[in-house]
């Protein structure tokens, strides 16, 4: 046995690097063939393009993964952390999201044990010939549906994440599109849009390595963040600073990309879920931030389980633990994301008159209050007459 001591070691190597937390970190599952050390099934992890590279990816053999990861690293710079999982370009975007292959994206969530908090999803429509429904792949609806079932089983396993879905195929009639805002998968999005035209998929490495950079309460379509690091967008096969039916893609609840007059560049729409927009999380931004909230009551209060309750002679609990109990949470959550502007206020209660004597159970009433955003600026804008 070693002598007790206090041991610290310096982190090395991390200056020029971008700063990753755990909050920021992302999951692609993509199709794609073996080269180098990489392994058509099997997961890795990469933190740079050139890293990507150094274990044989090529834009030959590999063109999608390839365009995804570059554009990844672009938004989310060199250091962030993308796990990845290429598959055979006859597992459809669908069978991705389905939790009961082996070989989907469980085996990529299951590899990171829990790290990723962001994942996207696309395959290859040009390999086989996709039905066009409501004006978009047919699959794309099919995976919505597998993606939230597989959202909602590691939320229980308290390894929580959101999931983007490329938009494949979209007809570019934005009429036609479901209208997300009457469905109910509020841990999933879809993007439409690509930084290339005339292509059946969408920009899921921009999108995701643009919320990897940025912290959990923030909107991608933030524009204070700045333009994304594309110099190109397309709906479809029209430049998105010509096409003109944006504003339905985002009413019927899909995320998309936008210019702003007088303004370069190109921006996403918003984050939209495919939910109510009565939904608290209706937002990304807004499921990231209680994914996160999450995580953190969980390894708080882990640490009390089976512990020892003191109660009063009434058998009501005692003061002193009620107050032990709400403070350790809010403290955590004041120190890590209130401080941080990620979230407005936090409230815990711990009710002294429960039974725990009865029942062995403690119930924490948690509560977040929110940051809010101004989607929408009004101005009221006129002439003066200073002599009237």
């Amino acid at each position: 046995m070693s002598l007790p001591n206090v041991n610290i070691t310096l982190a090395n190597g991390t200056l020029g690097q971008t700063l990753q937390t755990a909050d920021g970190v992302c999951g692609m599952v993509l199709v794609g063939v073996s080269e180098g050390t990489i392994v058509q099934g099997t997961p890795l992890t990469v933190i740079s393009l050139s890293d990507a590279q150094s274990k044989g990816l090529t834009q030959t053999n590999n063109p999608i993964a390839y365009k995804e990861i570059t554009e990844f690293f672009n938004e989310a710079g060199n250091g962030a952390t993308l796990y990845l999982l290429l598959t055979a370009n006859t597992v459809t975007v669908d069978a991705m999201a389905d939790q009961t292959n082996a070989n989907g994206a469980t085996k990529l969530l299951d590899f990171a044990a829990g790290a990723i908090r962001i994942l996207g999803i696309m395959d290859d429509p040009g390999a086989y010939t996709p039905t066009i429904t409501n004006g978009i792949n047919s699959k794309v609806a099919t995976a919505k549906t597998n993606m939230q079932t597989l959202a909602t089983t590691y939320f229980n396993k308290q390894w929580p994440f959101r999931a983007i879905i490329a938009g494949e195929n979209y007809s570019g009639t934005a009429t036609a599109l479901t209208d997300q805002t009457t469905a109910s998968q509020n841990r999933v999005a879809i993007l439409i849009g690509d930084t290339v035209a005339s292509t059946n998929r969408a920009a899921i490495g921009l999108l995701l390595g643009r919320l990897s950079a940025i912290p959990v309460q923030r909107k991608v379509s933030r524009v204070k963040t700045g333009p994304l690091s594309t110099p190109a967008a397309y709906i479809v096969a029209t430049d998105a600073a010509q096409y003109t039916t944006t504003s339905t893609i985002h009413d019927r609840g899909y995320i998309s990309v936008r210019t702003f007059a007088n303004k370069t560049g190109y921006y996403f729409t918003g984050d939209p879920t495919c939910t109510a927009t009565t939904d608290d999380y209706c937002f990304v931004a807004r499921g990231r931030v209680i994914d996160k909230a999450q995580i953190i009551a969980y390894a708080t209060y882990v640490e009390e389980i089976d512990n020892e309750v003191l109660v009063n002679a009434d058998g009501t609990l005692d003061a002193g633990y009620c107050k032990f109990m709400e403070q350790q949470i809010i403290n955590q959550l004041s120190l890590i994301m209130k401080a941080n502007n990620e979230i407005s206020n936090v409230l815990c209660y711990v009710d002294p008159s429960q039974n725990v004597l009865a029942t062995n159970i403690v119930n924490v009433v948690l509560k977040i209050v929110p940051v809010g955003y101004s989607s929408t600026i009004s101005i009221t804008l006129g002439f003066s007459d200073p002599a009237a």
